[in-house]
């Protein structure tokens, strides 16, 4: 596919690295939301969500980053089911895909935005994993790869920013290390900012190192915490999550820092000291 469908209004040429898993999006003054996480549920759109659109109205980034999990693919995982009762609650492929498609439509409508990329998460992988182990006979055929359904994202492991030569201002990835300290340990191994999402956490680490200030970024999840995806997977437990999304901002070549957009549990959003409604 031409990759100038990714960049709408741009002349910018948007690099592709390494057989295509890396895209290379340029620094440019203003921001970009990285929305991660979403697990997608039939009908159910999240504050969260909502939220990301009105701000983006309003803000204008130049990207959109899809960071992974955008579909939860239950009745594809390769986990077993837990019980009869979870079966029933398992929704069809056919549905989340439609609801996704849907959802992701809304972004797609805005003509300010110059980028968007998704980076690959392990339950999106779910769809085109399926396939490949139970009908490699379909290879290369349309529609047995999650890309064929989505044409306005630019797919990819991760999405790095650059400004000048080959420096990553930012890397955004779906995962890195694990556990509570990853936002951290994954600055402190990349050498440079870094965002994932896949533990659901919202929250951001400033390091200072030899060679300056870098961050590491845990981009929190926009499907709602009470969502319906999550009740079996939790065995209904609490866990330490956050609804929300991730704005970063960009100056003169350079990251100038993240900003958090956070759901309570309550369900009011908060941005910038102030709740908004949505």
């Amino acid at each position: 596919m031409d990759l100038k469908e990714f960049a709408v209004n741009s002349t910018s040429k948007v690099k592709k690295l390494r057989k295509g898993a890396r895209a290379i999006l340029p620094v440019e003054d203003g921001c970009v939301f990285v929305l991660s996480d979403q697990h997608y549920s039939a009908g159910v759109v999240s504050k969260s969500h909502k939220a990301s659109v009105m701000l983006a109205h309003i803000l204008k980034p130049y990207a959109l980053i899809c960071n992974g999990d955008a579909i939860d693919a239950a009745c594809i995982s390769r986990w077993p089911v837990g019980s009869f009762h979870e079966l029933t609650d398992r929704p069809l492929i056919k549905d989340e895909i439609d609801e996704t498609i849907k959802r992701l439509s809304e972004y797609e409508a805005m003509q300010f935005v110059k980028y968007r990329t998704w980076n690959l998460g392990n339950h999106d992988a779910r769809f085109e994993t399926r396939l490949a182990d139970r009908v490699p006979e379909f290879k290369d055929m349309w529609g047995f790869t999650l890309k064929d359904r989505f044409p306005g994202w630019l797919p990819a492991w991760r999405t790095d920013f650059q400004a000048f030569g080959d420096h990553s201002e930012v890397i955004i990835k779906h995962r890195f290390k694990g556990g509570m300290h990853a936002g951290q340990n994954n600055a402190l191994w990349a050498g440079t900012n870094i965002v994932t999402g896949h533990d659901h956490m919202l929250k951001a680490y400033p390091i200072t190192t030899s060679n300056g200030l870098i961050w590491g970024i845990h981009a929190g999840m926009m499907a709602p915490y009470d969502s319906p995806a999550f009740i079996h997977y939790t065995e209904d437990n609490v866990v330490n999550w956050q609804e929300g999304f991730v704005i970063l901002h960009f100056r003169r070549g350079q990251f100038t820092g993240p900003e958090l957009v956070h759901v309570t549990l309550e369900g009011q959003v908060l941005f910038r000291g102030d709740v908004i409604d949505v």
